[in-house]
């Protein structure tokens, strides 16, 4: 009969080639692509942002609440269209239930609203990212407003996240 110290280097290795096969699925289902794909599936060039309204207090946003993380990233003005880039992050919630284009909306310094011409995200369980977009506000475009705030509402449990970007 083998003595149980002869087993143990093999319950080491084991141990260890599990554990790096865990962490390697971790990483792999909890990574999201970079390419942007259209409805239909196909991947599309990334999107060119104008450069000339860059917030005063930068380009991302971050609330978080009811064990969900929320990230916006201000991308910029592409065709008249103002986008942002989204990031929601949990361990507890299904973020799929939740469709920022009905939850969502802009405003300007003067009150103006805008509601989301798209919510384009794919689902992601624990970890979603998707892209949000507003048709340009006039304001904005014009140089008249000194902020826009990006509201999202009853994520989580949290009645309203707001963010805030400088742009004067």
């Amino acid at each position: 009969m083998q003595n149980s110290r002869e087993h143990k280097p093999v319950f080491r290795m084991v141990a260890i080639g599990i554990a790096v096969l865990v962490a390697a699925a971790i990483i792999t289902g909890c990574s999201t692509s970079l390419t942007t794909q259209r409805k239909d599936g196909v991947s599309a060039a990334p999107l060119s942002y104008s450069p000339d309204k860059v917030p005063a207090n930068g380009l991302v946003q971050n609330s978080t609440g009811g064990a969900v993380s929320i990230d916006v990233k201000w991308l910029g003005v592409d065709n008249d269209k103002l986008v942002f880039d989204v990031s929601m992050d949990t361990h507890s919630v299904d973020l799929d239930q939740y469709n920022l284009g009905s939850l969502s909306v802009l405003l300007d310094e003067q009150g103006n609203q805008y509601i989301p011409t798209s919510w384009q995200s794919a689902p992601g369980g624990h970890h979603r990212k998707g892209t949000l977009t507003f048709a340009t506000p006039d304001s904005l475009s014009q140089g008249k407003t000194k902020y826009v705030e990006l509201i999202v509402r009853d994520v989580a449990g949290v009645g309203e996240r707001v963010f805030k970007w400088e742009v004067s």
